[in-house]
């Protein structure tokens, strides 16, 4: 018999419990999303809304949800277009909550909602390269703005996140799993996972860490993740946010703009030109940067194999064969593996 944890009603009574910590009890309650968290909408008499995220249990304890606060409240102080925490009545950034009848908890926290479609949908209707261009445009300045922001922040005492370094990305143990090791690839493509992997690691271990090129990064901006409302872009979904590389956030951006093997999603060479432009408007980026982009664009194709086969509720796993393409082809046109 399925857990609390994996029964739809289960979670729905967790998520009423926690209402009461933000003193909305009688609010409406709706299932906006359940992949990884479950995200419900919240709404109130007055007309507010708020997204309640229910968090997985293991991926992040208690003090790095806590980290990943302290960073967004920054950044929204800062003026970026990002989701504002709401504190509990105890004044806390979370809330641990049982399933009823059960001594299994999780952490819970609410957010303001922000108005707006997903990007990919944005894109899935866009007429044209020019439309691509201009919308990433606007998203490397947005980038670019959340990464002046992380410059400009010191980190309190105590922060814990993870870390998309060399080691998180292609070591023994990578943040995602051991993506040369899925199933759903044969025997000789795993070797040769492997050997991409052990070039790529070389790559990355040489790459700069100064604090110029190296800090907070949001770590998922995939066309998900961002949300287009009235001609602007927010961002949403910190939940893999960690220290790494300020380019890998741009490598993620473009990574399902990859239209030489996803016809469906168009337009990558007008998206990264864009992208890069847009960056460049605000912020600098140096050539050693910008040669940083196509290994980086490399290691998100190989972690995105893992993550996909770990994460069948995100029904993604059809697309592992098309992910493995991408991953061999940029892996040669890198000369690695």
């Amino acid at each position: 018999m399925p857990g609390p944890e994996e029964d739809p009603d289960a979670l729905r009574a967790l998520a009423l419990r926690a209402l009461a910590h933000w003193s909305l009890e009688g609010a409406a309650l709706s299932l906006h999303e359940q992949r990884e968290n479950a995200v419900f909408r919240v709404e109130t008499s007055r007309g507010e809304a708020y997204a309640l995220r229910v968090h997985r249990e293991g991926y992040h304890d208690l003090s790095e949800l806590e980290s990943e606060h302290d960073w967004t409240s920054a950044l929204a102080r800062a003026g970026l277009p990002v989701p504002q925490a709401i504190p509990t009545r105890e004044g806390s950034a979370y809330a641990t909550v049982a399933f009823p009848d059960s001594e299994i908890t999780r952490h819970v926290g609410l957010v303001k909602w922000l108005p707006g479609v997903p990007l990919s949908r944005s894109l899935a209707e866009s007429s044209g390269p020019e439309d691509v261009a201009s919308c990433f445009d606007t998203l490397g300045r947005l980038i670019a703005r959340l990464h002046d922001a992380t410059s400009s922040w010191a980190p309190p005492p105590g922060f814990r996140r993870h870390a998309w370094d060399a080691q998180g990305l292609m070591g023994e143990k990578p943040f995602w799993g051991r993506f040369w090791e899925i199933r759903a690839a044969t025997s000789a493509q795993r070797a040769r996972l492997l050997a991409i992997r052990n070039d790529l690691l070389e790559v990355l271990s040489g790459l700069d860490r100064s604090p110029e090129v190296y800090g907070m990064i949001h770590a998922d901006l995939n066309a998900d993740n961002v949300l287009a409302h009235d001609g602007r872009l927010s961002i949403i979904d910190f939940d893999d946010a960690g220290f790494g590389w300020f380019v890998f956030d741009l490598a993620v951006a473009l990574y399902d703009r990859m239209d030489a093997y996803h016809p469906a999603k168009p337009h990558f060479d007008p998206a990264r030109d864009a992208l890069l432009d847009g960056y460049r408007s605000v912020r600098p980026l140096s050539a050693e940067q910008t040669d940083s982009l196509r290994p980086l664009l490399l290691a998100r194709a190989l972690s995105i194999l893992r993550w996909a086969e770990d994460r069948p509720e995100s029904g993604y796993q059809a697309m592992i064969p098309l992910f493995l393409e991408i991953a061999f082809e940029r892996a040669a046109e890198l000369g690695l593996g």
